[in-house]
């Protein structure tokens, strides 16, 4: 068992470190309030070609390439990795399941910067874990049998407001004969500026400020045929696809986040000197550095294996499971721990430990939260054994 990195692994690994120190850290508060600003990286992002880079591969490991950079930039800042993430999964999605025309527009878009950031659509206010429950509707248009029409609202769609393309899910079949049955979800990719596309809201929230939360309103919104992602029914397979990988990039998210604040409270606690020495010297902080490093590790390592079995083509939404499971959940803790050795500074905006404490608390609820991944794995163990 080798656990080196291959050159171009570990060349992404440096390339995304060098852009987010350079490009990101710098300008983390800017980024937060401005959006012409962010929509600036996101298409720099583009030209790097950190969105597209590992979608289509041309050799074995580019999807921990991928998992590596995605880290390098959680360190710095969690909202424009979950970017960079949202808009890696609808480009591969497009990949696998997309007909020649679509993969021709959509791909060469988004590499360059053109259709960036791509949004993900698929919760609304009765449907977030339970899909089958969307109302979203896509029904042929009566005028006009090309075109589809969507009706309904979507709601927490990361980035929505500034999407260039949206994947979303919708019902094609509402008779009540085949009501919540998988076969009813159909997936479209909308455009950007297309009429009766709005976006009602966009939520407050406690962290990833780098990342909009939005509502997403569809209103008598007429798309062409060719719009319609894979054949009707596909919808869901395509979703849980997504999910699959996209729980991959939520533990890249919170590993990079974790280890950020982990490196923060080594330092602080090497510096910080209280009854005559520094607390690194005391044995309860000491304790607490080593059950991080512990948790990180073995976050890293479950994450490395489902990435391997993904990229040998294995089924792997146990392994994504458990992954994104014990990395969002000790992100959470390493997070809380980093913020407690820096006492009273952690809780202010001046100390970095309290943005990892706020960006964390996400990563055990998107993308599943921590009791449906529970719910997956044991549904995995129990089919298999």
């Amino acid at each position: 068992m080798d656990f080196t990195f291959t050159a171009l692994q570990t060349e992404w690994q440096l390339k995304a470190r060098e852009f987010a120190r350079d490009k990101i850290a710098p300008h983390v508060e800017r980024l937060e309030t401005d959006l012409a600003f962010r929509h600036e990286l996101f298409q720099e992002m583009a030209r790097e070609d950190f969105y597209t880079f590992a979608v289509t591969p041309t050799e074995e490991g580019m999807v921990l390439a991928y998992l590596l950079a995605l880290k390098e930039i959680a360190k710095i800042d969690a909202g424009i990795a979950v970017a960079m993430a949202v808009t890696s999964m609808v480009a591969e999605a497009i990949w696998r399941h997309g007909n020649v025309e679509q993969q021709e527009h959509y791909l060469p878009s988004i590499s360059e910067g053109v259709c960036v950031p791509a949004s993900f659509a698929v919760t609304e206010k009765d449907a977030g874990s339970d899909v089958k429950r969307i109302q979203t509707s896509a029904c042929i248009d009566p005028d006009n049998s090309n075109y589809y029409v969507l009706n309904g609202e979507k709601q927490y769609i990361t980035n929505a407001d500034s999407a260039g393309v949206l994947l979303i899910i919708a019902r094609t079949d509402f008779s009540p004969s085949v009501d919540h049955e998988a076969h009813v979800m159909s997936a479209f990719l909308v455009d950007r500026g297309t009429a009766g596309l709005t976006f009602p809201k966009v939520e407050r929230k406690l962290g990833l400020l780098t990342a909009n939360l939005v509502s997403v309103k569809f209103s008598g919104c007429r798309i062409d045929k060719s719009r319609l992602l894979g054949k009707e029914g596909d919808g869901l397979k395509i979703a849980l696809g997504a999910l699959d990988s996209g729980r991959l990039s939520v533990a890249a998210q919170a590993i990079g986040i974790a280890e950020a604040a982990y490196e923060g409270a080594v330092t602080y606690a090497k510096q910080r000197e209280q009854f005559g020495g520094p607390i690194s010297a005391q044995q309860i902080i000491a304790f607490k550095l080593a059950d991080m490093r512990v948790k990180l590790d073995a976050a890293e390592l479950l994450l490395f294996k489902a990435a391997w079995l993904r990229t040998k083509r294995s089924h792997f939404t146990a392994e994504a499971a458990i992954a994104k499971l014990f990395a969002s959940e000790a992100a959470n803790w390493i997070a809380y721990e980093a913020l407690q050795i820096h006492g009273g500074f952690g809780y202010t905006k001046d100390c970095p430990a309290e943005k990892y404490f706020r960006d964390a608390r996400v990563t055990t609820l998107y993308e599943g939260t921590s009791e449906i991944q529970r719910l997956i794995i044991a549904r995995e163990i129990l089919s298999t054994h």
